[in-house]
Parts: structure tokens; C-alpha cells; sequence
């Protein structure tokens, strides 16, 4: 069953989010078990919405991947998001659905 995760950066702008995805090769380098990926700002810090496939697709991309990006991108502002776990009951995309 899919999850949507919010992640909330507090200390994080924009400008960091573009930094880390040119640092992981995104989306050229799509993560597995990734299925849809945003980013906006609220009140001036970052916050970045996902569709996973499972909860393990995304603990596997932060320890394989995202973790190292964020480091070469952001140095020592590189921080754990705050993070929201909802499992979907339905979500459609184009070229896309589960439910």
C-alpha cells in the first residue's frame, strides 16, 4: 500500500531543495519505489511532499542515497526532516493508480 510522507525542513529553503536533487541526479536518477515527488515553501522553510510505494522504498533511498546528498549539497544545515506518515487509502496519478 502507497504512503504519503511530508517532510518538514525548518531550516531549509528552496534553494536547498534545488541544491540536493542537483546532487542526487534528479529526477534522471529516479529513486525505486518513488512515485510522485513536490516541494513548496511555507512560512519561508521547505516542505516536501512523496508518494512512496512502501515506507521501506523511502528509509532505503535516505540511507542509500539521500543522506550523502544532502551532506554534499548542504553541509552542516543538512538536518532530519520532520516527518508525517500516512498510509493511502487511494491515489491516482496519470499514468497511475492504486487503491
Amino acid at each position: 500500500m502507497p504512503v504519503g510522507l511530508r517532510l518538514n525542513f525548518p531550516n531549509n529553503s528552496l534553494d536547498d531543495h534545488d541544491r540536493v536533487i542537483e546532487a542526487l541526479n534528479y529526477p534522471a536518477d529516479w529513486p525505486d519505489g518513488l512515485i510522485a515527488h513536490g516541494a513548496y515553501e511555507v512560512d519561508g522553510h521547505l516542505v516536501v511532499s512523496d508518494v512512496w510505494q512502501s515506507r521501506q522504498d523511502f528509509d532505503r533511498f535516505t540511507e542509500q542515497r539521500l543522506q550523502a546528498a544532502m551532506a554534499d549539497a548542504l553541509g552542516d544545515r543538512a538536518n532530519a526532516p520532520e516527518i508525517l506518515e500516512r498510509e493511502l487509502h487511494h491515489f491516482s496519478s496519470h499514468g497511475h493508480g492504486t487503491g
